[in-house]
Parts: structure tokens; sequence; C-alpha cells
């Protein structure tokens, strides 16, 4: 899979400012895929006031980068 092939959601080799991809939604978390394939998965999240997510398992490690709150 070509690097160009890993991206989604957003333009290929292009800047962008994280916090802009994806916007807060009342009472929901709101997520953006921007990149995935079958070893790594890069999604941004935005969580509305007591909001989280549930318990869950992956196959990897899950890395967080706070960006806004």
């Amino acid at each position: 899979m070509s690097s160009k092939e890993l991206i989604k959601n957003i333009s290929f080799s292009e800047p962008h400012v994280l916090v802009n991809l994806v916007d807060y939604g009342e009472g929901r978390v709101v997520s953006r895929t921007l990149a995935q394939n079958k070893g790594v998965s890069i999604t941004l999240f935005a969580f509305d006031v007591g909001e989280g997510l549930s318990t869950h398992s992956a196959p990897g490690d899950a890395l967080v980068q706070i960006l806004d709150g």
C-alpha cells in the first residue's frame, strides 16, 4: 500500500492544522479517520463535555495527544 492509499478524508501531501479538521458536536463524540491500514489507524476525536470512549480492546498500543481543552 502506498502512502497516498493510507491517507483518508484529507488531501494528501498538504499541511493541515489538526484541531481544525474535526468539530465538536453537542452531546457527541465526533471522529475523523486520517490514515488507516491493516497495522495502524490515525483518528482525530472531538469530545463534548462529559463524553468519552467506552471501554474496548485494540490489537495494539494507542497514543493520545490532546490538542484542545
